[in-house]
């Protein structure tokens, strides 16, 4: 499984960073997607001096012309496409009924948008290697996977996070979808969704509010992002090769917990 092409996003980010750095552990090669320019060089200059390969592209991921560059990049430096790990994101708190128009697009284009435009991208090139074969195409892409990054809030809701968890949920109910699409090539879409990781989709300027209305996690400290690295590589792994379609959770055991002063508990 060594030496696949692998599309990461949002490697300005603790998560995207760690899995960069966890696919070209093993010795994949990493296309490295983020804003910065500073923070993507300097991480691809970190995995070339440990051995690895990876380029950096550039790009916000919400744009049409920015996706078809990132397929683009990864072509050129290594000939194809295997896997993509969407982990770039945006959370904005706000009272429902004092959201914004401009808050609600900011949301569903990083969120959203991003993921459905790199989710057909990466799906096309995967079909396109797979090719023509007379058994359907099964297992011809079996190497192939794609991974999104959500939250916890894609099952969960808050009146000051309406939107932000509508974005959640559809993210997971569209990599459902990218997952059936996948299914005839032998290929695989799944979603990790996280809570109670440093620097989690929320920046810090966020996080200490978000983190003040949250309920305590059962395992009582925070995620490492490595450990939601882990998570995402697994699932793009040959020991993950029948498992599609599914939300897997990184949260310490938050939505397991009975909160006390549930109805119905």
């Amino acid at each position: 499984m060594a030496g696949r092409s692998v599309i990461v996003t949002g490697v300005a980010t603790g998560i995207g960073r760690a899995t960069a750095m966890r696919f070209a552990g093993a010795g994949e090669r990493v296309v490295l997607v983020c804003k910065s320019e500073e923070k993507g060089r300097a991480l691809a200059e970190v995995i070339r001096s440990q051995g690895g390969e990876a380029v950096f592209i550039q790009a916000k991921t919400a744009r049409k012309l920015s996706v078809h560059n990132i397929i683009a990049e990864a072509l050129e430096a290594y000939g194809r496409v295997d896997v993509l790990a969407h982990c770039d994101g945006l959370f904005q708190s706000a009272p429902f009924l004092e959201t914004g128009e401009d808050q609600f697009d900011a949301l569903i284009d990083a969120n959203l948008r991003s993921t459905f435009l790199l989710n057909q991208a990466v799906c096309k090139q995967i079909i396109k290697q797979a090719g023509e074969t007379d058994d359907g195409g099964v297992d011809q892409a079996r190497g192939s996977a794609i991974i999104n990054l959500t939250t916890t809030e894609s099952v969960t809701a808050s009146a000051d996070h309406a939107v932000f968890a509508a974005t959640q949920g559809a993210v997971t109910q569209l990599t459902k979808a990218v997952s059936m699409t996948l299914a005839p090539y032998g290929a695989r879409a799944n979603a990790v969704g996280i809570a109670a990781i440093r620097e989690e989709l929320d920046e810090v300027e966020e996080s200490k509010s978000r983190e003040k209305s949250s309920p305590s996690t059962p395992l009582a400290r925070k995620g490492e992002p490595e450990e939601v690295a882990n998570t995402i590589y697994f699932l793009a792994s040959r020991e993950a090769s029948y498992i599609t379609g599914q939300s897997i959770y990184v949260d310490g055991g938050r939505l397991a917990q009975y909160r006390r002063g549930d109805r119905n508990g």
